[in-house]
């Protein structure tokens, strides 16, 4: 038997989320929000919130995104090789891009992102805790939608940032409860979404949209946005278990023999293939 015969993929199966799977490196993968954008030009501030899992720390990976289908102007918020990242531009000039100081994202597990614009500066929260941020362009940190008067179309998965309605940096991996409210959430109001835990006062006069993207891309929030599928999304049961196994970027694995057993929340898989 060669050692390339015997694969092991060990994960946690908690937590168990539902949501959609975005394949990434096809062109124009997206959930369209274009009302979405449309309202955010009424916005000094605002939230994103979402849940995330991605495959590698090798890419850049949009979440969500507003931009102008006729010029460079946008707010984007993304993963890139493991950090979050942050950006706005408003007619062709860069206000502002910052991106977490360290690594924050780990690959194959389940995270919740948020990045909050308080009219003074963008933050970065990573499971309800803040996290650390490096800024490169500083024009002007507070500048959001209200500031952005092209917003027309938007996003969730990939970005509209070239000022012609083409997409860039399609998100890769699993994604689903992504929000915009339009305002800023204090650092214990994400730390209650993090937890899941309505606020209910906030939610019901901010939360502008709301996507569970369980089984449909209805928002349940107050802009009723609801979204339309692009290109390869499907819905699936993203646990950390049946990620690794999807993304396990290896020789495909023709297994004679597979045992796949779970002890104390975590799964483990053997394949051993015929010598």
């Amino acid at each position: 038997m060669a050692t390339t015969d015997l694969h092991f993929v060990a994960g946690s199966l908690q937590p168990v989320k539902r949501g959609v799977r975005f394949l990434g490196g096809d062109v124009n993968d997206q959930i369209q929000i274009d009302a979405a954008a449309v309202a955010a030009k009424a916005h000094a501030a605002g939230t994103f919130s979402a849940w995330i899992m991605v495959p590698d720390n090798a890419g850049t990976y949009t979440v969500i995104s507003f931009g102008d289908a006729n010029v460079v102007e946008y707010i984007q918020f993304s993963v890139e090789n493991g950090k979050l990242f942050a950006s706005c531009c408003d007619n062709t000039t860069m206000q502002w891009d910052t991106n977490s100081t360290n690594e924050v994202i780990v690959p194959h597990k389940w995270h919740h992102v948020a990045l909050v614009q308080d009219g003074t500066r963008p933050i970065f929260y990573v499971d309800g805790v803040k996290v650390a941020h490096t800024d490169t362009t500083t024009t002007s940190l507070g500048v959001w939608g209200a500031e952005l008067g092209g917003l027309d179309s938007g996003s969730i998965g990939a970005a509209e940032i070239t000022g012609d309605a083409a997409l860039t940096n399609e998100f890769k991996g699993y994604m689903c409860q992504v929000k915009y409210w339009k305002t800023a959430l204090t650092a214990a109001q994400v730390k209650n979404d993090y937890d899941g835990k309505a606020d209910v006062a906030t939610d019901a006069t901010n939360l502008q949209n709301s996507y569970d993207m369980e089984y449909d891309f209805i928002d349940d929030g107050l802009g009723a946005d609801n979204g339309t599928a692009v290109g390869d999304i499907i819905f699936s049961d993203g646990n950390e278990f049946s990620s690794r196994l999807t993304f396990l970027e290896t020789v495909p694995l023709a297994a004679d023999n597979v045992t796949i057993m779970a002890e104390k929340g975590v799964g483990y898989a053997y394949s051993i293939l015929a010598a």
